[in-house]
């Protein structure tokens, strides 16, 4: 397309936007913690949405406090970002947080839909990651979030934050890292924009905000029992 210049211009800007303001047995879901800390515009957290997903991952796995929430973002968002030799600025690298995943989990991978693409989000996704040359191997193929997403895991879920997508111009398009998990049979959403959960459903359907799910994203499965966990 017209818009993308070459493969670097198309990977820094794929990177930059996954940072942009981008369960039966195992582990209990806490809500003590609720309303959790958010990001805040002209401060460190505004590009730190993959930060606070991950710390409230930790959270509503009481592995740290509810109340702990910013600081313990703002440690990740430190270990997360870009080498600054790597010339990307502030953001972070989706790389980064999978590995810096792994020691909260007892399983880490990257899962997003690759050979039945329908929606705008899904189509998006997959001409950014064929831009940048992406192999396929990287991924595990997916159908959808909800049909993936086990019981006992979560995922750091990549979402347009908008009622559109933009094929025409991709450029034009935020993405942003968000909580997804389930809940008593229901789909559940943290946002670090809002920093409490509500249904995932809210947000396709524009009962909260319209937003496009792009059917990809961090999976984590949890390694602790509930006793393990509230011992941490």
């Amino acid at each position: 397309m017209t818009n993308f210049h070459n493969k670097t211009t198309i990977y820094h800007f794929l990177f930059i936007l996954l940072t942009s303001a981008i369960l039966a047995t195992g582990c209990s879901k806490s809500t003590s913690g609720q309303p959790y800390a958010t990001q805040k515009d002209n401060a460190w957290s505004r590009n730190a949405c993959g930060a606070f997903s991950m710390a409230y991952y930790l959270a509503e796995t009481n592995q740290i406090s509810g109340a702990d929430v910013e600081k313990t973002a703002k440690k990740i968002y430190k270990k997360i970002k870009f080498d600054p030799s790597a010339g990307f600025g502030d953001y972070s690298d989706p790389f980064k947080i999978i590995r810096e995943s792994a020691q909260y989990a007892g399983a880490v991978s990257f899962k997003m839909n690759l050979s039945n693409i329908q929606t705008p989000g899904e189509k998006l996704m997959k001409m950014l990651f064929d831009y940048v040359g992406a192999d396929s191997s990287q991924f595990e193929d997916i159908s959808d979030i909800g049909a993936a997403l086990t019981k006992d895991e979560y995922v750091i879920e990549i979402v347009v934050p908008r009622a559109s997508v933009d094929l025409g111009s991709p450029m034009n398009n935020p993405l942003h890292y968000v909580l997804t998990y389930w809940k008593d049979g229901t789909l559940y959403t943290l946002d670090p924009g809002r920093g409490k959960e509500e249904p995932r459903q809210n947000f396709i359907d524009g009962t909260t905000a319209k937003w496009n799910f792009c059917n990809g994203g961090i999976f984590l499965k949890p390694s602790f029992s509930d006793t393990e966990v509230g011992e941490n």
